[in-house]
């Protein structure tokens, strides 16, 4: 097998881990886990040994590691006693993106390490146009930690808000309806925007078409 581990110069940072054994299946599989644990250049943590694992089983000839934050430690403790910029490292995005543009399935796997520094919310930023999935979510709605699965891993389609801002958007549209009709003759108005709001948006927009 052959790997490549990009570090920041320091070695402080562990930006990206490509793992390749074969020599005529290209297909990629990316996974975002949390953190890199202190290992050694070329010694695999148990989290990087079970991504190589599943993405041989599911016959994948190339496997990527990149992480949500790039700082090694074997603690994620302490990446809560550094600053933003210090846990997720300057080149971190870089790869990220890097990772997943030419993934045929990414795999997002941190657990709830993902609320650190809102770190989750950031890197959805690079997976809208990417099929995605997890292993199912934890209670707080986190993609849940690699380490976490243990028997018959099973992948499922990761739900990410569609796009937070125009949820904002409709939100707001919405509380404007509810002011504008909120009296008892236009009831039903104000019913089908709290069950059916995007079907209502549809509804005016088409009215301008």
């Amino acid at each position: 097998m052959k790997k490549e581990v990009i570090f920041d110069e320091t070695g402080t940072y562990k930006y990206s881990l490509l793992c390749k054994w074969s020599e005529v299946n290209e297909r990629k599989l990316t996974f975002i886990l949390s953190f890199p644990e202190n290992t050694y250049e070329y010694s695999d943590d148990t989290a990087v040994s079970k991504c190589i694992e599943l993405a041989q089983k599911w016959g994948f000839g190339v496997l990527e590691i990149v992480y949500l934050f790039s700082y090694q430690t074997d603690h994620v403790s302490f990446l809560r006693m550094l600053s933003k910029e210090e846990a997720v490292g300057t080149r971190t995005g870089e790869y990220i993106q890097k990772a997943v543009e030419d993934a045929e399935l990414v795999v997002v796997a941190w657990g709830d390490h993902g609320s650190i520094y809102n770190r989750q919310e950031e890197v959805e930023r690079f997976l809208k146009h990417k099929p995605v999935y997890c292993f199912g979510k934890t209670k707080q709605q986190f993609p849940r930690h690699i380490l976490s699965v243990v028997h018959r891993p099973e992948l499922q389609k990761y739900e990410m808000p569609a796009n937070r801002e125009e949820s904002e958007e409709v939100s707001s549209f919405i509380e404007d309806i509810d002011q504008s009709f909120g009296g008892e003759d236009y009831s039903p108005i104000k019913q089908l925007t709290e069950e059916e709001p995007l079907m209502f948006i549809e509804d005016i927009a088409s009215m301008y078409r």
